[in-house]
């Protein structure tokens, strides 16, 4: 052994020398002995490492190798220095709590300033900045002050809200009964204007009185009109009151509500039914969109004809309905039913106002010369007769004998 080694620790397998100031570590293995000697130098930054060799006596050869030596820095060098970190902790945990203790205290002062801003006779003596500007060192007394002010405040305001008109009994207020008023049409009488007069919308009187459009009343037509918006239906055979439910969309218990019903299972032939907030069916202001397709394969105006290859102007538009229903556009009669030329199979329908429409191209007819329409009734089936480059209807819309542009109007 070295003759300076003066001190060796041992633990296990493994053996620690200092040779003044060097170390030389031993570590025994079941193959081979690790033998690391290193140095440590010192440094204004403390303890610092320096390069060792590691020699590595194996069975079969031995093997040099140079690494860097990783160890940890101490976290305190002496006593001295742990009371120096303890001290410096000390400090900041103090500075922390002291401005936790400010920030809640800011946010205290804030709160009561917001509450007294509602007492102007306070806010016009300077409020909580006069209180404490013109503290005397009677802070206690102050304090306890500020603390009957809000009290007081709070008082006034709750006897303010407690004590008014609004927060008083009241009786509830009960739905009037379902009313249903008799209404004869007289000259010069409009439907928008006996709607208004009467609180309700048009619908409601369209609906309860089964009027076939929105602008066609007859003087002495007799109207039934309710005292709120909704459709007055009469029962008809065997007709249920689910049935109605689904057809208007609106749900049954709102019905059976709306109406005094002794047995809502069972409702007899003829019985008027009330249903609120419902609009009539197939029918819309205006003129309706004739088919389920809305694309449209020539336009109204100027075009080149497809067959006749040549610019002529289109009086309607074309739609690209193949062997589809097409239904009336409005209310009206039917003044022609049958071929027309190039047209093919043509229906007319006249509407009240001046206005015609024209459906061109039918494969099919279903209505007859002199009939009266509904708006959405079906009264045709398109098709590819008379000049025509596949299936597809021509419609158009006249008023007063002139074309318009049937987009501009139908919906």
């Amino acid at each position: 052994m070295h003759k300076n080694i003066y001190k060796t620790f041992k633990f296990r397998n493994i053996t620690l020398s200092k040779i003044d100031n060097e170390f030389l570590l031993v570590i025994n293995k079941k193959d081979r002995v690790e033998l690391k000697r290193f140095k440590f130098g010192k440094s204004k930054s403390g303890i610092k490492p320096s390069n060792y060799f590691n020699q590595v006596v194996d069975s079969d050869r031995p093997v040099l190798r140079r690494a860097k030596l990783r160890t940890q820095k101490p976290l305190f060098k002496n006593i001295k220095s742990m009371l120096s970190v303890i001290k410096f902790n000390f400090k900041f945990a103090m500075i922390s709590i002291f401005c936790v203790i400010a920030v809640s205290g800011g946010f205290a002062v804030k709160r009561y300033v917001s509450g007294h801003s509602l007492n102007p006779e306070l806010s016009a003596e300077g409020g909580f900045e006069s209180a404490v500007l013109e503290d005397d060192g009677n802070s206690e007394n102050i304090e306890n002050t500020d603390k009957a002010d809000v009290v007081d405040d709070d008082e006034k305001l709750k006897n303010q809200i407690l004590l008014s008109d609004n927060t008083n009994y009241s009786e509830e207020e009960k739905v009037a009964p379902l009313q249903v008023s008799i209404y004869k049409v007289q000259a010069g009488d409009t439907l928008s204007e006996i709607a208004k007069k009467n609180g309700v919308s048009m619908d409601t009187i369209i609906g309860s009185s089964g009027l076939n459009s929105y602008d066609l009343i007859r003087q002495g037509q007799v109207l039934r009109i309710p005292n709120r918006d909704g459709i007055l239906h009469t029962m008809k055979k065997d007709q249920r009151l689910i049935d109605i439910s689904e057809k208007y969309k609106i749900p049954i218990e709102k019905i059976i509500a709306q109406n005094n019903l002794s047995n809502p299972d069972f409702i007899s032939q003829g019985t008027d039914v009330f249903i609120p907030d419902a609009k009539p069916q197939n029918i819309v202001p205006g003129f309706l969109w004739p088919v389920p397709v809305y694309r449209v394969t020539s336009a109204f105006g100027w075009r080149y004809h497809p067959v006749y290859h040549q610019k002529r102007y289109h009086t309607g538009i074309d739609i690209a309905a193949k062997y589809q229903w097409v239904k009336s556009t409005r209310y009206g009669k039917v003044t022609y039913a049958g071929w027309m030329g190039g047209y093919g199979n043509v229906v007319i329908i006249a509407h009240p106002g001046g206005w015609k429409s024209l459906y061109g191209h039918l494969s099919r007819i279903i209505v007859k010369q002199g009939q009266y329409v509904k708006q959405g009734q079906l009264i045709a089936k398109s098709g590819n007769t008379g000049v025509s480059t596949g299936p597809h209807l021509h419609f158009e819309i006249i008023l007063n004998g002139k074309h318009v542009n049937p987009r501009k109007y139908a919906k």
